[in-house]
């Protein structure tokens, strides 16, 4: 059975939604999971969707015995927008993150974005990235995103990645996020925010991404922005 990871450092700040869609992803899921135990910032709650897998998803995600972790499992397959969307309807978070389920997290990346998000006083960011293999080890391919993004600029630079970004629900409304159930969805909500907020920020600061067979796609088209 999974068991949670014991910590040894308390972290006070406000609570961060963590939502993750997922379908499929028993081979990974449990990794993910720990990435986001294994943060230095403790006061999370992490939404996991599961878009009515065929596999053993929900049975891997329900090993772990951790109140902060809330599991919703859809009665029929949605796609992973509309997963994404469920998940954000119920955060109850100061900020909402989104990590997908076969991505992970450096321990240090909640602590740090939320510290970036204060000084910059900003409603969204976002950070650099590194590949990773399919056993979750780097590969030195790192993304490098620019310092700060406007609406007319993220019509054409498409490098800001999902498991990356970080938005202030203080300055933001739920609808704001919404992902709409077409091809590349994820770009439609970064660049509402941005028509309402002039400017989003990154951070130089990687997260690692994993590069599982279900993924290849991606990766294949993103190898050629790599720097």
């Amino acid at each position: 059975m999974t068991t949670t990871r014991k910590k040894t450092k308390t972290e006070k700040g406000p609570l961060i939604s963590v939502v993750v869609p997922v379908y499929n992803a028993a081979d990974f899921i449990d990794d993910t999971i720990h990435s986001v135990l294994g943060q230095s910032y403790e006061n999370w709650e992490l939404i996991i969707v599961d878009d009515h897998s065929t596999d053993k998803t929900l049975e891997v995600v329900r090993q772990f015995k951790c109140e902060k972790i809330k599991v919703i499992a859809l009665a029929r397959n949605t796609g992973v927008a509309k997963a994404r969307n469920r998940g954000v309807s119920v955060a109850c978070g100061r900020y909402i993150c989104f990590l997908d389920a076969d991505d992970l997290w450096q321990p240090s990346k909640l602590k740090h974005q939320v510290e970036f998000m204060k000084e910059k006083d900003c409603a969204f960011s976002y950070t650099s990235y590194v590949f990773a293999d399919a056993k979750g080890r780097p590969n030195g391919k790192v993304v490098r995103v620019p310092g700060e993004i406007t609406y007319r600029q993220a019509l054409k630079n498409t490098t800001i990645w999902t498991s990356t970004v970080m938005f202030d629900m203080k300055k933001l409304l739920k609808k704001d996020l919404k992902m709409p159930d077409v091809k590349n969805a994820d770009v439609a909500p970064w660049c509402r925010v941005l028509e309402k907020v002039d400017f989003a920020f990154g951070m130089k600061e990687v997260t690692v991404i994993r590069g599982y067979e279900a993924g290849i796609s991606f990766w294949k088209k993103m190898m050629r922005r790599v720097r």
